[in-house]
């Protein structure tokens, strides 16, 4: 996976005018907005951080041999990882790539995907590695939290629990509980947002690479918008419109800094859930600031798997990610393919200790 310079087709100062023009449009149209959209405080960072990637802007840190049998090794996780997070900000200083996206007085959640089970879930390896970026950026332990949907699938995926107040935490919602009342969005949108996640002020979001049975992929979007409700299936039906007007929310969009994708696997097809069948190993890191441009190259990479082994597109199997263009329309990112910009790294191929 060596550079590709004809995959870099956005400069940063043109990335700079689209981002800040998909901004005042989604300003001046209203969307986003629902009818309790919550916690408008912490959107004005997370422009900036954009402003500085600029939107269309992945990057894709490739450590041949990171992932071993069933998990990655540490050492070539913590490598991708902080790789991909420094190439983004520009700066090969891990602390101060960190600290472009989180600052020492956030409350930063880390939010993990582990509806794939142990084996297709975010893995504990790579979230390790963004807690030591984030540590270097000045975040206390304190004010970082480790969080998802189901207790039980984060334990069986080698997370330690952890509670307590004034330490980092590693917990699901249900010991924070959910709103009281219910957050809606034009497009069919609709649920009581987790407790995790309106007490960030910033989050990093870490999901996986993976086919989905109904949204056709999953990855950035969805694991924000379905993963930090209490009851997701209320927006299956509308799901290719309740997603990109869902994640449109000041309580949602407003709080993502940083999009750090686990990529060390990926699963083309059978998913959400594990299959064994369909899943491989791909020993890569994305980093972007960009949710839409990232679920496209989610989208590019399962593509690209189904088809090297003999299964039909997702468009043929009557689930194509049309969010994503609805995602571009209303000023979330980039989803043309053409406009994204995918800086493509190769790192030494990781050999493990004998």
């Amino acid at each position: 996976m060596q550079r590709d310079d004809d995959d870099i087709l956005l400069g940063r100062r043109d990335a700079l005018k689209l981002g800040l023009g998909a901004a005042a449009a989604l300003g001046a149209i209203g969307l986003g907005r629902g009818a309790n959209a919550a916690a408008k405080e912490p959107a004005a960072s997370v422009g900036a951080a954009a402003a500085i990637t600029g939107p269309g802007h992945v990057v894709c840190v490739h450590k041949p041999g990171m992932r071993g049998r069933l998990f990655p090794y540490p050492d070539a996780a913590r490598e991708a990882v902080h790789k991909a997070v420094t190439t983004l900000a520009g700066d090969a200083d891990v602390g101060r790539a960190f600290a472009v996206f989180v600052k020492p007085a956030d409350r930063v959640g880390i939010k993990i995907n582990m509806l794939g089970g142990r084996l297709s879930s975010t893995t504990k390896e790579v979230v390790d590695a963004i807690v030591e970026g984030v540590r270097a950026a000045g975040v206390p332990d304190a004010n970082i939290m480790i969080f998802d949907q189901f207790g039980g699938n984060m334990r069986g995926g080698r997370y330690v629990w952890q509670e307590k107040e004034g330490q980092l935490r590693v917990i699901n919602h249900d010991v924070l509980g959910y709103e009281e009342t219910l957050t809606t969005c034009e497009g069919g949108g609709k649920g009581k947002l987790a407790k995790t996640l309106t007490w960030c002020t910033a989050v990093i979001n870490v999901p996986v690479l993976k086919d989905h049975d109904t949204a056709g992929v999953t990855c950035s979007m969805k694991n924000m918008v379905f993963g930090c409700v209490e009851r997701p299936p209320m927006m299956h039906q509308q799901i290719h419109t309740a997603l990109p007007h869902f994640y449109a929310l000041d309580a949602i969009r407003g709080r993502v800094r940083l999009i750090v994708c686990d990529g060390s696997f990926c699963l083309y097809d059978g998913g959400p859930k594990h299959n064994a069948a369909a899943h491989v190993t791909h020993d890569c890191v994305y980093a972007s600031t960009d949710p839409v441009a990232m679920d496209a190259i989610a989208l590019e990479v399962v593509e690209r798997y189904r088809a090297d082994n003999g299964y039909k597109t997702l468009a043929q199997a009557r689930r194509p990610a049309t969010y994503l263009a609805l995602a571009q329309e209303i000023g979330l990112g980039v989803s043309d393919r053409g406009k994204i910009r995918l800086e493509q790294i190769e790192l030494p191929p990781y050999t493990a200790p004998a």
